[in-house]
């Protein structure tokens, strides 16, 4: 009879504790799950509406092209996020770029080679607070087919290739030894690698030494790659890691069809 009472007694107890993470894995996704539905009923999102809808779109809409006049928040929360992960990092990164908005600190070059630096503008700091938050909560969606309609496609000089200073040419042909060279099996090695390369090609893209057609040209070609490098900064996987220096590669060894030294 004891030993009866002993095995009821711990099948209760195993009976209670599963119906207890059960029910709190269920509160937790039903949490997640009103979180993201009512978001815009929260005043971090009316507050995005009223201060950042006004010149940023939600989202890319190709049929508003010409009425954009400032990267869409879908295209700021892709360059952000995957170098500020954690909630409060990003809260603090954006904050401090609308705060002091700058080349040097920026994350998005080809965001200021179409549409300039962000105004300096004075905002409430707990509402900028608290508008950065909505952004890292927010699902923006995704747009991929949008960025070879902002940009143009890499085409040469009547025929020739562009030429660029020597300090250029050393920046590519640096980033193309570092891809060739690479190697760690460790996913974090990869990620800094991301962030190393893109400070890399920021530095080439700001240079504005360079003007006109060559200018686009320049921004042509690293809108293709960009992408690439931030998506390197997040990654999870080691194989997807190598796939996108693979790509990287590829695209690298395409810039000297199109550029070569002055």
């Amino acid at each position: 009879m004891g030993d009866l009472i002993k095995t009821v007694s711990i099948a209760i107890i195993v009976s209670i504790f599963f119906t207890s993470c059960n029910n709190s894995q269920t509160k937790k996704t039903k949490d997640i799950t009103i979180s993201q539905q009512d978001l815009k009923n929260t005043k971090g999102y009316k507050l995005l509406e009223s201060k950042c809808y006004i010149c940023h779109f939600e989202v890319p809409d190709p049929a508003k092209m010409n009425q954009m006049i400032a990267p869409p928040m879908l295209r700021i929360k892709e360059h952000y996020l995957p170098n500020y992960q954690n909630k409060e990092d990003f809260i603090k990164a954006i904050t401090n770029i609308v705060n002091n908005p700058s080349e040097e600190n920026t994350l998005m070059p080809g965001a200021i080679k179409k549409f300039k630096l962000m105004p300096k503008l004075i905002y409430n700091e707990d509402e900028l607070k608290l508008i950065a938050e909505t952004i890292y909560k927010y699902e923006f969606g995704a747009a991929p087919k949008m960025r070879m309609l902002i940009m143009g496609e890499l085409q040469l000089n009547n025929g020739n290739r562009w030429k660029l200073k020597s300090e250029t040419i050393k920046k590519l042909d640096s980033i193309t030894n570092s891809l060739y060279s690479f190697k760690s099996n460790d996913i974090k090695d990869y990620n800094q690698f991301g962030k190393d390369l893109f400070e890399q090609a920021k530095f080439i893209m700001l240079d504005k030494s360079y003007t006109g057609d060559k200018f686009e040209q320049i921004h042509n070609f690293f809108n293709g790659v960009e992408s690439d490098m931030h998506s390197l900064i997040e990654e999870k996987s080691i194989e997807n890691a190598k796939i996108l220096i693979e790509n990287m590669k590829t695209k690298f060894n395409n810039v000297y069809n199109f550029f070569e030294v002055e």
